[in-house]
């Protein structure tokens, strides 16, 4: 067995923490980070949107796994809990598209194992590993470029608008074996294990960056990783040129999008 030693851990929301829906995890068993996709609706259970609902219910799993859980247990345990609160809840959205949704980065200390479900980020051992959403790529170049053309004092970031109606449309592709768009997400459907990334680490001494794509890149540590934010959020609020995303920093919030960083190490025992 591993020791483990958490070097930092930083959240904040966008808006402001009460409203982050990025969850941080740490137990003796599991350290993560859980981010709830950003709601698409008006829907608020308890006070909570979609996104904080998903990222909740998925940390509470974490929380009760049993140590040596393997990632496929993990997602058969959210998928219980989504189902348990869709039969308590009257939910009249449409649950792919607009219902509870996260991806998450989790560190196993029993297996020595990173998952990787959807677009949150891991940095190991300075190695930067991804898993963008195709779609996102494509709609991110295509808000950049409405932005482009778009005159000064048009409505309020005419490129999300645009977009919006395509990245809903998207979720049709959420845990599908399309080859081409096909991503992974926790929505209460099974995932394909083609589309789910586990990363063995070695028996060695290893350092870990998790972080939601709050961060434009998780760098080897905390400083750094604010630092770059930092440097976006000054030189491009609009995120569509230094660093494209689907969406900019609304006036009023403090970021772009709710961000969340763990950074540990991992030492084998003697």
């Amino acid at each position: 067995m591993v020791s483990v030693q958490v070097v930092e851990a930083f959240i904040r929301g966008k808006v402001s923490d009460e409203k982050c829906e990025d969850t941080i995890v740490n137990t003796p068993d599991f350290i993560g980070i859980v981010d709830g996709v950003t709601s698409k609706s008006n829907f608020t259970y308890q006070g909570k949107t979609t996104g904080k609902l998903a990222s909740t219910l998925i940390a509470g799993v974490l929380e009760r796994l049993p140590r040596d859980a393997k990632l496929t247990a993990l997602i058969e345990q959210v998928n219980q809990e989504f189902a348990a609160f869709y039969d308590r809840i009257h939910f009249t959205a449409d649950r792919r598209s607009q219902g509870l949704q996260a991806v998450a980065v989790v560190y196993s200390r029993f297996r020595n194992e990173l998952w990787q479900i959807g677009d949150a980020q891991i940095n190991l051992d300075g190695r930067l590993l991804t898993n963008p959403k195709p779609s996102d790529l494509v709609l991110s170049n295509m808000r950049s470029l409405i932005l482009r053309l778009s005159a000064d004092g048009q409505q309020q970031d005419p490129g999300r608008q645009a977009i919006l109606p395509w990245i809903l449309k998207a979720t049709q592709f959420a845990n599908s074996t399309d080859r081409e768009w096909g991503y992974a997400i926790f929505n209460g459907q099974s995932i394909p294990a083609s589309l789910l990334k586990i990363y063995p680490l070695t028996q060695e001494p290893h350092e870990i960056v998790l972080a939601s794509d709050g961060y434009p890149r998780a760098a080897t540590s905390l400083a750094e990783s604010e630092a770059e934010l930092r440097a976006v959020l000054q030189n491009d609020p609009e995120c569509s040129h230094q660093y494209r995303s689907t969406k900019g920093v609304v006036p009023g919030n403090r970021s772009f999008d709710d961000r969340s960083l763990i950074h540990f190490k991992v030492t084998p025992a003697e």
